[in-house]
């Protein structure tokens, strides 16, 4: 099973390692966290007012777009720094899975199985190189969950807040901790943790709110206006569960073992916990990343459920041993045929990016971050998609961006599809107002294949903008 899970390891991470130098954003919100990484390297606020213009939104913690800028190095802007910290970031959190296994169940075999599995899965494959904060995060996480397990305890909260700064969805590891600490009837050390995990935190509340002017707080928590909905959660979860049905059903066997015989460990109980987080995938935006987490304590349990096979139940080691084997080889041949690959859609990206960056326009509008990035121009709305769902749905005090389309203060509009095609197709995601001052005011000069940029469009006659 380790032959097999190595060499699916390496194919996944083979594969994933040529996405790392592509110069354009191969996910929305690459530019989103490129974007945020820029302004810590220039020194720029990173939480200003954002009802001023230009607009800028950061919807990550301070943690993730400081470790981006740390490595993107002295140059122009590439994603190529913030892709590789994350592909280490992914080894790095196997290679903690499979120290934590090796701790409780004195196997290296068990542990590296189980630990570079997580690389493997179909569901984790597309994020172990896309610059997001979810992975910067998460093994920032998991070191604090290796120093509780080795009693390191007050050592690990540092690590817990700094995850939840990284992105503030990664709260299932404390809330673990301190669901353990109660359940064994440490009280004491349960309140403790709790007091230190929290006064922690809140004192990096207070200090973020202080130094952004109170911006802090609506940047975290005031940007997600986009409609949530139970169908798509279970969309999300029916695509990750099943891609790893035997890791899954491994996981949730061991789990529910170890309920029932009362024997309270914590792997467990970080997996309850990780699976209310997923919850959060049911807003429309959201996609298989709000999962990473749950994959990770998966992979742990699994582990762990394996151990309890060959120690408990050593008559089905052997069809336990071949099943998961060729669940992971097949998902990675799949994964390795399939025609449907991460760089669909960026067909003509090049082009796209080489039109803005030639072109004369200085105030551009455009969904695709990354275009506006590679050719130097100011960002003049930093996440047009949390803008555009805030103004739809009235929770954004004025209407700005749509003025200033009427007054063709745009030099130059990046959309994925003319309005008309937008109206159809994205119909909960743009307000129709907007769309039909677009309409009214600007027309497509030119289309590419490329994802957030398909579309060019340029004002009808001079700018009615006062100067």
């Amino acid at each position: 099973m380790l032959l097999v899970v190595l060499a699916s390891a390496f194919l996944a991470l083979l594969k994933s390692s040529h996405l790392i130098g592509l110069p354009y954003q191969i996910d929305y919100g690459e530019g989103l966290m490129l974007d945020g990484a820029i302004r810590v390297r220039h020194s720029q606020p990173l939480y200003p007012d954002p009802f001023r213009f230009p607009v800028v939104i950061q919807e990550y913690g301070p943690v993730a777009y400081t470790a981006a800028a740390w490595v993107s190095g002295e140059g122009g802007p590439s994603f190529t720094g913030g892709r590789a910290l994350v592909f280490a970031c992914a080894i790095a959190l196997s290679f903690l899975i499979a120290w934590l296994l090796r701790q409780s169940t004195g196997s290296w075999w068990i542990g590296l199985s189980f630990g570079l599995l997580f690389l493997t899965l179909p569901a984790i494959r597309l994020w172990l190189c896309l610059l997001r904060a979810d992975m910067i995060g998460l093994v920032l996480s998991f070191v604090g969950i290796t120093l509780y397990q080795t009693k390191r305890r007050w050592w690990c909260a540092p690590f817990f807040a700094l995850a939840i700064f990284s992105k503030y969805t990664l709260v299932a590891a404390p809330v673990a901790v301190f669901a353990h600490l109660m359940l064994n009837r440490k009280m004491k050390e349960a309140a403790d943790f709790a007091a230190g995990m929290g006064a922690l935190c809140l004192a990096c509340f207070a200090a973020m709110q202080w130094t952004t002017g109170g911006w802090f707080a609506f940047h975290m928590f005031g940007t997600h206006s986009d409609r949530y909905s139970l169908a798509h959660f279970f969309l999300q979860a029916g695509l990750v569960w099943l891609s790893a049905p035997v890791v899954t059903a491994l996981a949730l066997w061991y789990a529910v073992r170890d309920w029932r015989s009362h024997a309270l460990a914590f792997p467990p109980l970080y997996l309850a916990m990780s699976s209310l987080t997923t919850l959060t995938a049911g807003k429309i935006a959201a996609n298989t990343n709000h999962f990473i987490e749950w994959m990770g304590a998966a992979c742990l349990c699994a582990g762990l459920g394996y151990s309890a096979v060959l120690s408990k139940h050593f008559n089905k080691a052997m069809p336990a041993t071949l099943i998961l084997s060729t669940s992971v080889l097949v998902g990675s041949i799949v994964q390795s045929t399939q025609k449907s690959q991460p760089t669909d859609g960026l067909n003509e990206c090049g082009l796209a990016y080489q039109y803005v960056a030639k072109s004369t326009a200085s105030r551009v509008f455009s969904e695709n971050l990354g275009a506006l990035l590679m050719a130097g121009k100011p960002v003049l709305v930093s996440d047009p998609f949390v803008y555009l769902q805030s103004t739809k749905h009235g929770l954004w005090p004025d209407r700005q961006v749509e003025e200033l389309v009427n007054e063709r203060y745009f030099d130059l509009i990046v959309m994925s599809n003319d309005p008309a095609a937008t109206r159809l197709q994205s119909a909960d995601v743009w307000p129709d107002p907007l769309l039909d001052a677009i309409g009214r005011n600007y027309r497509p000069v030119e289309r590419f294949s490329c994802r957030n940029a398909g579309v060019m469009m340029e004002p009808l006659g001079p700018s009615n903008a006062p100067r």
